[in-house]
């Protein structure tokens, strides 16, 4: 079956894209951030643990041009973003050291005034933050946070009371033990020691991604209560996480299906990539790893992509409906593969080139495969589609950032950790509905050859193996059992009278009937096209035997709207108590017995005003 982009999907893809573009751009530079750090104060046990280095040679400089009021921290601050209140200037050369820099702006307006959400593309470069701070409450500590996880190399500099520049570095090129707080982001404190305005400098270095991380001045018990925050709201989602990995190696177990390990692993790629992404990763597994720090964001991302294709894959089953898309799908699984161990080997801008193409391509795959599940109109897999949107919606703003169209904010930086929060209970239900109905679909397989296929009754072959096990159990306690067989006389004419979708009916019913009239230990079965029989476990006595008959036989005359108006089951039922003494020559042939009792049947005389007949009592 082949499959090609209907206009009305292209159209819908592409008022999704705008829509959530839209939505993006109306969350830039929100202000919230959610993770988990220790707490900060200015207590001496939470005191920055590195000592400031000075940077020796540069002392007075000449006046500098300024365009930029001075940040004042007062008692009646707590935070303050100082994206608008700083000025920028990209060094494209890379290399330019802080005295090189104080000599070349010097009165000259080598500086320009910063904008909101402004995006920089400096991947070799370096980007230089000026902003002026005035500290009038000596009694409190002020913290300086760049709001991104991930930054490569942050170096703050800052003069101390002997005009000397001190540098405080932090980034993924530093190991966090050496950073000057021990934190997700890189946080530094600013000049407790000055009796005036300070000026600061910031120097980032950040490849491949566009920055665009938000600059926040915080109180330090501010800062404290904002990773209170975090600590709550990550640690809620990890504690999700592990409580879903949980359930899913439960339900493999209980339910037999290697669907939920696939999704445990995919579970697992996504929780590494966002623990990396948002900086915890980094602060408690590796903190002295730097390398691996500079290189698992990247590395992990794509793995999680891969994995979560892959997944789709599995769980949509493309191939069979759409073997375009599952082909696209593989090829972009390959590319990403290749791309993710050329990462760790090599890391280059074309990697992270190829990342962002694979993780449009691979969203726009998925959106055609949910899209498709949802119009198939089955419970389970429009739980499945359902259950992929929050992910694939989260995953569009943060394309559109790495792209440069976006900057950084909470929906870019959150919007995975929140879309994949969201997807995991939705897709372990629809999982869990396929496994169900898969299990019934997988037992009614294996019940064909013991199962009548309209009346889900025994069939021959499975009433035989009934029968030999009642004969062993008869002979061994000494315990008669009872065979009871009934036949519909009026089969033929509900076939030529309504057809043959009313003789069904009629033989469903007759079974339905045999199988509320049977115990558990009973077995009911279906022999041919009219004739039932109903194993009786022993001991069997002749009056019950005679009382399950006449259920049988009351039971017929019940009235039904499964058959015409006016109609109902006309029966003939044949009871016999087994083994029988008179019959001693059959032995244990199940299938001799069965025989002989059609047989007796069959040359009795029929009484019209007598429906049910006994054999030996």
């Amino acid at each position: 079956m082949s499959f090609s982009f209907h206009p009305s999907l292209l159209k819908m893809c592409k008022r999704a894209c705008i829509c959530l573009g839209l939505i993006a751009l109306m969350h830039t530079g929100a202000i919230g951030q959610v993770g988990a750090a220790p707490a900060l104060s200015s207590e001496p046990s939470l005191a920055v643990p590195q000592v400031p280095q000075a940077v020796t040679g540069f002392g007075a400089s000449a006046p500098v041009v300024r365009q930029l009021p001075t940040i004042v921290l007062g008692n009646q601050n707590k935070h303050i973003g100082i994206d608008v209140l700083s000025e920028y200037w990209v060094d494209e050369a890379g290399d330019t050291t802080i005295g090189q820099l104080l000599s070349r702006q010097s009165g000259t307006a080598l500086f320009a005034p910063r904008q909101h959400a402004q995006r920089h593309r400096i991947d070799g470069k370096a980007l230089w933050i000026r902003f002026d701070a005035h500290i009038t409450d000596p009694r409190s500590s002020w913290f300086l946070e760049v709001s991104l996880a991930t930054a490569d190399d942050v170096q703050l500099y800052w003069r101390n009371a002997a005009n000397q520049w001190v540098k405080l570095s932090a980034g993924d090129v530093v190991p966090r033990t050496q950073w000057p707080v021990l934190d997700r982001f890189p946080v530094f404190k600013l000049n407790p020691d000055a009796q005036g305005p300070s000026e600061y400098y910031l120097r980032v270095v950040h490849a491949r991604t566009p920055f665009s991380a938000p600059l926040h001045i915080y109180r330090d018990t501010e800062l404290t209560a904002q990773r209170e925050i975090e600590h709550f709201f990550l640690g809620g989602y990890f504690g999700l996480l592990l409580l879903v990995s949980l359930v899913c190696i439960g339900l493999s177990l209980v339910m037999r299906d290697k669907t939920f390990l696939q999704y445990l692993v995919y579970i697992a790629a996504v929780g590494a990539s966002q623990a990396v992404y948002t900086g915890l990763a980094a602060q408690y597994l590796w903190p002295t790893a730097t390398t691996w720090a500079d290189h698992a964001n990247f590395f992990l991302a794509g793995l999680a992509l891969v994995v979560g294709m892959w997944c789709v894959r599995i769980v949509a089953v493309p191939r069979v409906y759409l073997p375009r898309i599952d082909k696209m799908a593989l090829f972009c699984i390959t590319i990403q593969s290749i791309n993710c161990v050329l990462e760790l080997i090599y890391p280059t801008i074309w990697g992270f080139y190829v990342l962002t193409a694979m993780s449009l391509g691979l969203t726009l795959i998925v959106y055609a495969v949910v899209w498709f599940g949802w119009t198939r109109g089955e419970a389970s897999v429009r739980w499945l589609a359902l259950g992929f949107l929050p992910i694939i919606i989260g995953l569009v703003p943060v394309i559109l950032r790495n792209a440069g169209f976006l900057g950084t904010s909470f929906f870019t930086q959150y919007g995975l950790t929140l879309g994949s929060a969201i997807e995991m209970p939705l897709l372990l239900y629809g999982l869990v509905l396929r496994a169900s109905s898969r299990s019934e679909v997988r037992a009614r397989a294996a019940g064909l050859p013991t199962r009548d296929a309209l009346t889900g009754l025994s069939n021959m072959r499975g009433l035989l193996s009934h029968i030999h096990g009642a004969m062993t159990r008869a002979r061994r306690y000494n315990q008669p059992y009872g065979l009871i067989l009934v036949e519909m006389l009026n089969y033929g004419w509900f076939v030529k009278e309504h057809g043959r979708e009313i003789g069904d009916r009629a033989l469903l019913l007759l079974g339905t009937r045999l199988q509320l009239v049977a115990r558990d230990v009973d077995t009911a079965g279906r022999i041919d096209e009219n004739h039932f029989v109903l194993l009786v476990e022993g001991p069997c006595k002749p009056g019950y035997a005679a009382k399950v008959a006449a259920r049988i036989s009351a039971g017929a005359h019940r009235p039904t709207d499964l058959l015409p108006v006016g109609a109902s089951l006309k029966l003939r039922i044949t009871c016999a108590l087994m083994p029988d003494p008179q019959a001693l020559e059959l032995g244990d042939d199940a299938n001799a017995q069965l025989g002989w009792l059609v047989a007796c049947s069959e040359s009795l005389p029929d009484e019209p005003r007598k429906s049910i007949r006994t054999l030996n009592f």
